[in-house]
């Protein structure tokens, strides 16, 4: 049956086609995704307020592109799940999916696919909370006021450090010192994360500084120090943009550790002082 004036092809002729080009296609993905882009930071600047504030827009777009990609990696496809997966990011580090401190997120995450997605992606964002509840009390005080005046604390006596080489024989003694730091400024995490991930951390600090041209005690406690508070990942981190300049700079070991230091300090100190202006 045909209607209005049009009319069926000819035997032999061929029906009109619409032709979309690849260009269009790529133009049309391209706007989805940046339409996405625009409703996830819309979210991050109610619920994250503090990383796009010291961010800024495009370094924040960047973050959620990286969680898009791996939300996706592990089968977390659906909006809802790709959002929570970059608030995690933004509580725990951008490589929590990979943090040996954090084996609860791994095991979730490498599940065999499930028929709903969402329902594993709640599971771990439940996973998330419950953990930080266990070790808020590290972060803040009795009555909610931030104690990250003590993480900078922490990160100026590591300036004291002795600046001699990490020899072999040095890492059982590192390993008690980094443990005994650890539970004097984050008791809570530290027990809950238990002895023998700290003595793993101390040996992939080790490991981690050796890539990075640090070879002293001082250069890989720092490193250690920042696994601990900013995440396994920190030195891949989007949030954390000013890293990798710093770390390939070709300035000599202890330069390079003087400026992680402060930068890593000043970090904090910023994060502090928009908390106590976000308090009034």
């Amino acid at each position: 049956m045909t209607g209005g004036s049009g009319h069926a092809p000819c035997p032999g002729q061929t029906a009109p086609m619409l032709t979309i080009r690849q260009a269009q296609l790529d133009t049309l993905a391209d706007w989805r995704a940046r339409d996405f882009e625009d409703r996830a930071l819309a979210h991050l600047q109610r619920w994250m307020p503090r990383h796009c504030n010291l961010l800024g827009a495009e370094p924040m777009r960047r973050v959620v592109r990286q969680g898009l990609a791996k939300a996706r990696h592990y089968g977390l496809g659906a909006e809802c799940t790709v959002i929570g997966y970059v608030d995690l990011m933004c509580l725990l580090g951008s490589g929590f999916d990979l943090d040996p401190l954090l084996p609860w997120a791994a095991e979730i995450l490498n599940e065999p696919p499930r028929a709903d997605p969402v329902e594993r992606g709640d599971r771990l964002y439940d996973a998330a909370w419950s953990y930080i509840d266990r070790i808020v009390a590290d972060y803040r005080d009795a009555g909610g006021k931030p104690l990250t005046e003590r993480l900078v604390v922490l990160l100026r006596e590591a300036r004291s450090s002795a600046r001699d080489e990490l020899v072999d024989d040095a890492m059982p003694a590192f390993a008690v010192e980094l443990q005994q730091t650890l539970a004097q400024y984050f008791p809570a995490k530290t027990a809950l994360v238990g002895a023998g991930r700290i003595a793993a951390l101390a040996l992939d600090a080790r490991r981690r500084a050796l890539q990075h041209g640090f070879r002293s005690l001082r250069g890989t406690r720092v490193v250690a120090l920042l696994m601990f508070i900013l995440g396994a990942g920190f030195d891949a981190d989007p949030l954390l943009p000013w890293l990798p300049p710093l770390l390939a700079a070709a300035d000599d070991e202890q330069a390079r550790i003087d400026q992680l230091l402060a930068r890593g300090a000043e970090t904090l100190r910023r994060w502090w002082d928009f908390e106590r202006a976000g308090a009034h």
